[in-house]
């Protein structure tokens, strides 16, 4: 569970543009195409609230974003519990999961050299132990490098959720990664404001390098694809690299949204953020 927040929080850490501050938020519902579960996003006076729902309609997990406190809420809905910490503290401990992700990998890779010389029955023991002991292991700094992206805008116009939308292609080394249809009158992201989001960007776009976090979850946070924000906010966004799917906005509207929307349940047992990791 806390695995699939982070990849929520490396996704908002994507979006830089801002242009001025209304009223009432933003509530805009997406699907995941071929799936029957949803997410709904909710933007409103600088903080913003991520909500996944199982395919049985209850709430999942939330992400929940304060600028102006500079905190971070995740929520754990099935376990009925929740932590709020500080931005720096989260990009910190996350760093630090990362790290040791990646030096697990590493030693991985130096038993298995190691036991080359082993017996074959031996040796498919010992990788069953280690898998068991250590898990499916991320990919190591070496075996990652960021590919050269570029944004090109086409002519293909399309009506999605009631709002026209312009469709952009992404391609990483000339190769298509993902095409976004960006609606200008969803003006979602102006609910942020731009000094406070771009330093919470700056934060997270660092959990980005070299993390497998690429396909419908999101792209990296220095990614130039995100910076679309501007034009307006994506009401579908389609993989063509082979690894996700196709997010769709199903509804968006604009309504004031009550504060305690962006705070966790008061029944939820409170944790800190170490040990809501070590799940």
């Amino acid at each position: 569970m806390f695995a699939y927040l982070v990849v929520v929080g490396t996704i908002l850490a994507s979006v830089f543009a801002w242009t001025g501050q209304t009223s009432a938020g933003w509530i805009i519902d997406q699907v995941v195409k071929g799936e029957t579960g949803r997410q709904q996003m909710m933007l409103q006076a600088n903080r913003m609230k991520t909500l996944m729902w199982k395919k049985d309609g209850e709430p999942a997990a939330a992400f929940i974003l304060d600028l102006d406190a500079g905190t971070i809420t995740l929520v754990d809905y099935e376990e009925r519990h929740f932590v709020t910490t500080t931005i720096q503290e989260y990009a910190q401990m996350t760093r630090g999961v990362q790290q040791m992700a990646a030096e697990m990998a590493e030693a991985m890779k130096e038993m298995q050299e190691a036991m080359k010389e082993m017996p074959p029955e031996q040796r498919k023991m010992m990788e069953q132990m280690m898998r068991s002991q250590m898990g499916q292991t991320k990919p190591t700094p070496e075996d990652c490098s960021e590919p050269r992206i570029e944004v090109r805008k086409t002519g293909q116009q399309a009506t999605i959720a009631g709002y026209p939308a312009v469709r952009y292609d992404v391609l990483a080394d000339g190769k298509p990664q993902s095409e976004l249809w960006i609606a200008k009158d969803i003006a979602a992201w102006q609910e942020l404001d731009p000094q406070k989001l771009e330093r919470f960007s700056a934060e997270m776009a660092k959990l980005a390098a070299c993390n497998s976090t690429r396909g419908r979850h999101g792209l990296p946070g220095d990614d130039p694809a995100w910076k679309l924000a501007s034009e307006g906010y994506p009401v579908r966004t389609v993989d063509r690299s082979g690894s996700g799917g196709t997010v769709e906005v199903v509804k968006a509207e604009i309504r004031t949204i009550p504060a305690a929307e962006f705070q966790p349940p008061p029944s939820f047992a409170r944790k800190t953020l170490r040990e809501m990791m070590e799940q």
